[in-house]
């Protein structure tokens, strides 16, 4: 079978079942029950916590330190609060919300078309055109961009809505590995509405159950920005728009990374494009890194101020599971990885530090 022939693998075909179900903030049941089966397929144990977040963890329990991957399953989109009225969750720049942008709610899991009358960007709220079928909708319907909802082309996925499904993807993929390998302690969070203020994480976060010894690794589709190209692998995150994240568990991904071959190349970078889930896990004591999937059409927002399909590489998607999959095997590697920094720091004291000793 040609390299053009060949099939999707699983990182994907796990996203399309993800990216073909209507989500935003507060609105994650399709796909976490979506989530669920999958999980549930590969034989792992979910639960579902007090805010609706999903913990999934391998059948039998592991020795040795954690690893907890952490990806939300909302997205931008929007909600009835009035009669033809309907308020933005999420962040988009106005510009994208001319009149006649097309909308798609969901009443009772039937698709309602909508268009938009006029968006107030100071109170994220839309008037929607008037319609039969507008009228129908009633508060708390959730809706959509109306987008395509999942294509592969050219070795590119673009759906409606990536991030942060593709980093859901990633974990679950992971934990399909997870579930076969008893040397993989590994387990995944899916969280609900980190698009309005990380809410699902903070939940998890009040509630400590996952250790505090815990490595915590975000998985989330992130802004491409110069530097950092997509289709040249998933990118380390050293940080975020907010903060530099923990340099202990970095190196945990960095030795993971010397295990790949260089088929499967992984980039390094501080993704500055938006603030991520590993910042409030680092500032509430947790050590916690990221690794990004770089994301094309942020949002939606693609050019001319259209909204578009978000875009990602269907071999950076498969590269992350790799990378995920390499440190949780051995998670000592973080230790080895720093202890093998401060020999080569310490050889150079050693050798230059009687000259310096002597020329003072």
């Amino acid at each position: 079978m040609s390299a053009l022939m060949a099939p999707n693998p699983l990182v994907v075909r796990i996203l399309e079942r993800l990216a073909t179900q209507p989500t935003t903030s507060f609105h994650e049941d399709r796909v976490g029950a979506e989530a669920t089966k999958i999980a549930k397929g590969f034989g792992a144990r979910v639960q579902r916590d007090r805010w609706g977040n999903l913990r999934i963890s391998p059948p039998q329990r592991r020795k040795g330190r954690a690893i907890w991957l952490v990806a939300h399953m909302d997205h931008p989109g929007v909600e009835i609060v009035g009669k033809r009225e309907a308020v933005l969750l999420g962040g988009l720049a106005p510009a994208y919300f001319r009149r006649g942008t097309r909308l798609r709610f969901y009443r009772d899991g039937v698709p309602v078309p909508a268009r938009v009358q006029r968006y107030f960007p100071k109170t994220y709220r839309f008037r929607l055109v008037p319609s039969p079928e507008v009228d129908r909708l009633r508060r708390r319907d959730m809706g959509t961009f109306e987008l395509d909802d999942f294509a592969v082309r050219n070795g590119r996925v673009h759906a409606r809505q990536l991030d942060d499904l593709a980093g859901s993807s990633v974990s679950l993929a992971a934990m399909g590995r997870a579930c076969a390998d008893p040397r993989m302690n590994l387990h995944a969070l899916l969280t609900r509405a980190e698009e309005e203020g990380f809410v699902g994480t903070l939940g998890a976060i009040e509630d400590r159950e996952i250790p505090k010894d815990a490595i915590i690794i975000n998985v989330e589709a992130s802004k491409a920005i110069p530097g950092v190209e997509i289709g040249g692998g998933p990118v380390i995150r050293v940080g975020d728009r907010r903060k530099t994240f923990d340099p202990h568990a970095e190196s945990l991904l960095l030795a993971a990374r010397s295990k790949l071959p260089k088929s499967k190349p992984v980039q390094r970078w501080l993704m500055s494009g938006g603030t991520c889930e590993a910042t409030p896990w680092g500032l509430y004591g947790w050590r916690a890194t990221g690794v990004a999937i770089p994301l094309g059409n942020y949002h939606n927002q693609g050019p001319r101020s259209r909204l578009a399909p978000e875009i990602v590489a269907v071999k950076d998607l498969a590269t992350a599971v790799d990378l995920i999959e390499s440190a949780a095997r051995n998670v000592s590697a973080a230790d080895r990885w720093d202890d093998e920094a401060r020999k080569r720091l310490a050889g150079y004291l050693r050798r230059m530090g009687p000259r310096l000793e002597r020329t003072r």
